[in-house]
Parts: C-alpha cells; structure tokens; sequence
C-alpha cells in the first residue's frame, strides 16, 4: 500500500477539476515514471480509475441535461469495439510477447500524449467555434420561425438536428479511432473525442460537448474496463490507492477553477503531456 500513488491521484484529480479534461492524462505517465508501476498495470488501473470518475462526471452532467446521448451512441458504435479488440491485442501480446509488451506500451503512451498535448491547446479555439455556432444556428432557426410560423419551423429544426450518414460514418470512425488509442494507453478519452463533436456538432454549444464528451468516454472506458477485469490484468489496490486521493482533488479543483484561467492553465497541462510523451517514446 503505497499511499504516494494516492497523493498522485490527489494531484489529477486537482487537475482534472480545475480543466474539466487533460489533466487525466498525467496519471499513466506519473505512475510509470515516478512510481516505476509497469506500463500494463499503470493502463489498466488508469481505465478502471477513469471510468468509475467519468461515471460521476456523468451522473452530475444528465442531471443538468448536458448530454447529446445520439451523437454518444454513434460514437460508441465505433469505440467501444475498438476498445475490446485493443484489449485483446494487449492480451495476445502478453500471452505471446511477454517481454515486448512493456515497450509497446510505453511507446504508444508517449506518442499518444504529444498528440493530445496539441489538441489540449487547441481546445479552447475549438469551444469558441462550436460556442459561436451554436448562437449563429440559434438566431437563423428563431429568424425562419418568424418568417414561416413556429410549429412548422419547428419541425423542420428537429429534422436538421438529426445527424446525416456521413455524421454518423465520420463519429463511428473517430470513435474507433479513438477506443483502439485508449485500450493501448488509457490515455486521451476525453480530449481526442472533443475534437470530432466539436467540428461535427457546433450546433451543441460548450457545456453540452463537455457533457457528452464524458458519457461517451465513460462508455468506452467501461467497456475497457470490464475487458481487463476478465483478463485478470486490474491491480485493485493501485485503483483505490488513486481514488482515494482524486475524489477530493476533484471537488477541490472544481472550487478553484473559475480563479484559474484556461489561458493560463492549458498551456503549462500541454507542455507537462508533452515532455512526459517525450520521455516515455
């Protein structure tokens, strides 16, 4: 029982509430370079961890009906198969590959982390875009509804909010895009997902792309979850050690983050991701 990994967790979890998202991202890197937890232990314990918080994040954010649950299901259609097979695969390579699994790991970990350093500095641009979107699609719906009578615009506003095919084809492809990174990983279900709604659905607004973003993640993380725990490959103990220490972290994140601006914050989270990526590669 090493209680350091919970002061670790105390640290994400401060992270994680202060930026809603990217600060997770630290806790794999964190427990392999400073901990010395092997690379397969530090991505299972961090699905598991991840996707009992994310499950929280969802419960508060369908409370506040903050969740697109179509657009998370066409996501999930692709992430969640994905997940499983990256599972497998990490599965096979330990069975078969023992001693190959480790540097894989470590490798796509650090790869993975500079990909999501870049976007985490893209993500405030991409939540202004999605932001002003979403006004300018609410302005021309109440302008045709003055023009053409409200229950006939109406109609017509739920039949453009349905996604089209290639909607749906480009979040399943994204979805798995993203499942296989994280059953390799742990790393990125939250921000690499944003990226896609954020382009694919403006129409939402911030606070609704942050929501949905969560309960897709905690879908593609259960999933990986109850993949490793089959396997046998969760170390528990490292699990509540982290939880012990990132549920007060979040709460007390959470308090601060409206002192702490993202302009401030994003940037320095970004560099971190960034030279732990490099680290590990």
């Amino acid at each position: 029982m090493d209680f350091r990994i919970s002061l670790a967790g105390l640290m994400v979890g401060f992270l994680i509430g202060l930026t809603g998202m990217g600060g997770g991202s630290l806790l794999a890197p964190i427990m392999i370079l400073l901990f010395r937890v092997p690379p397969l232990w530090a991505v299972t314990s961090d699905v598991t961890y991840s996707a009992i918080t994310k499950g929280f994040g969802t419960i508060i954010h369908a409370r506040q009906r903050q969740i697109d649950f179509r657009a998370a299901f066409w996501l999930a259609c692709g992430s969640v198969p994905a997940i499983l097979v990256s599972v497998f695969l990490v599965q096979y390579i330990r069975a078969h590959y023992g001693h190959l699994i480790n540097t894989i790991l470590l490798h796509a970990i650090g790869y993975t982390l500079v990909l999501v350093a870049v976007l985490l500095l893209a993500r405030p641009y991409l939540l202004r875009y999605a932001e002003r979107r979403a006004r300018e699609r609410k302005k021309a719906a109440l302008a045709a509804a003055a023009a053409e009578g409200e229950e006939q615009q109406r109609g017509k506003v739920i039949e453009e909010g349905r996604p089209s095919w290639y909607r749906r084809v480009l979040l399943i492809i994204a979805g798995a895009f993203v499942g296989f990174l994280v059953g390799l990983t742990s790393v990125g279900s939250g921000t690499l997902i944003i990226v896609t709604l954020a382009f694919l659905y403006p129409e939402l607004g911030p606070k609704k792309l942050v929501g949905t973003d969560i309960f897709q993640a905690f879908l593609l993380l259960l999933a990986g979850m109850v993949g490793y725990l089959s396997s046998g490959a969760i170390n528990w103990s490292i699990v509540g050690l982290l939880l012990l220490g990132s549920l007060p972290g979040v709460y007390i994140g959470s308090k601060l983050s409206k002192f702490i601006p993202d302009q401030v914050l994003n940037p320095v989270l970004a560099i971190v991701l960034a030279v732990s990526g490099w680290k590990l590669i």
